[in-house]
């Protein structure tokens, strides 16, 4: 089996080539050609054509004859496959003498008619005594839940008893009761309605469509300024001298409004250009500017400046709901110190 590996191991050497060098010559593994010379065929048992592919690139790379090694091959094959056949066969002989040899010694085994035993399984039993302990157990549980609610009520009734006989005076009833919370939450809310509300935004006034504001919040980081419209007009909002384009500067219809929101930090300065103003409303934090009628019903072009300050002393502070008094004194003061022309620039 091992002639034709040998023969190209030979010829091999007669070439002064090692493994390696035949591997580079026909691109197969050296562990492929060691094989091959080692006669070991029968790894490749099923890849016949491989082998006669392979056996092909070594022919050529030794000058060995191709159709001298291929017939050495097939020859060698057919050889290994007589040689498995001639196996199989005596191991097939051998096993039916072996079977051959159990039957003759295999003794017959007596039958025993089964006699039937008091221990036999009884499963229908215990299934009948599982659920009779499940009862017990469940009547068990019941009795004790109903000495334990039996119990509880018992003890409420002696503590009610007590505590009925040790009370004294006047006893209230449930309407009674009613009565003195919603009285008590009418006192509440009076409470309420009568602490006056710090105001979010603080006005003072310099001169007509000219304010200052302060914050009450001085940390508060934003701050809002929104224009409610009554009649159609154009308007523009410049912040410290810059247009600002949040604020979409265009044609506003009747019963539109706008809003934008600043940054405390940036603002020192606003004025707001509004066209045909007629009824306009300002609102700084929702608080409304406290413009006067002269001022909210002026239709022709209108400038208003706002300037924001630290803090208002409380004797400068104007609101919408200053009497006529302060805003008379008010507007005799602005008078002194400026023209009011209702175009301001």
């Amino acid at each position: 089996m091992n002639n034709l590996g040998e023969e190209i191991r030979k010829k091999r050497l007669e070439k002064g080539l090692t493994i390696d060098d035949l591997s580079k010559r026909t691109m197969l593994s050296p562990a492929v050609l060691k094989d091959i010379e080692n006669g070991a065929f029968d790894r490749y048992e099923g890849d016949e054509t491989y082998v006669k592919m392979y056996l092909k690139k070594i022919s050529d790379a030794l000058d060995m004859d191709r159709e001298e090694v291929t017939k050495s091959y097939i020859a060698l094959t057919e050889e290994i496959k007589q040689e498995e056949l001639a196996e199989a066969a005596k191991e097939a002989e051998e096993e039916g003498e072996a079977r051959a040899e159990k039957k003759s010694v295999k003794l017959e085994k007596p039958q025993f008619t089964k006699k039937a035993s008091v221990y036999e399984d009884k499963s229908h039993i215990k299934i009948i005594r599982v659920v009779i302990a499940l009862l017990i157990v469940a009547l068990i549980a019941v009795l004790i839940f109903i000495a334990v609610v039996s119990t509880h009520k018992s003890i409420e009734t002696k503590n009610y008893t007590k505590t009925s006989d040790n009370v004294t005076g006047d006893v209230k009833t449930k309407k009674d009761k009613e009565k003195e919370e919603a009285e008590k939450k009418k006192k509440a809310s009076e409470t309420t309605q009568e602490t006056p509300k710090v105001a979010a935004v603080t006005f003072s006034k310099n001169a007509n469509y000219n304010y200052n504001f302060a914050l009450t919040d001085t940390s508060a980081e934003t701050f809002t300024f929104k224009v409610e419209f009554v009649t159609r007009a154009w308007a523009q909002l410049q912040v410290n001298g810059k247009v600002d384009t949040d604020f979409e500067a265009r044609v506003y219809q009747a019963g539109e409004s706008a809003t934008v929101t600043l940054k405390s930090a940036d603002v020192r300065n606003m004025r707001f250009s509004n066209g045909a103003s007629k009824g306009a409303k300002y609102y700084i934090n929702d608080v409304q500017v406290p413009l006067t009628d002269e001022e909210t019903n002026n239709a022709n072009l209108t400038r208003v400046r706002f300037t924001k300050v630290a803090s208002i002393d409380a004797s400068q502070a104007v609101t919408n709901n200053q009497s006529p008094t302060t805003t008379q004194a008010a507007n005799t003061s602005t008078k002194k110190s400026t023209t009011d022309n209702g175009n301001n620039n």
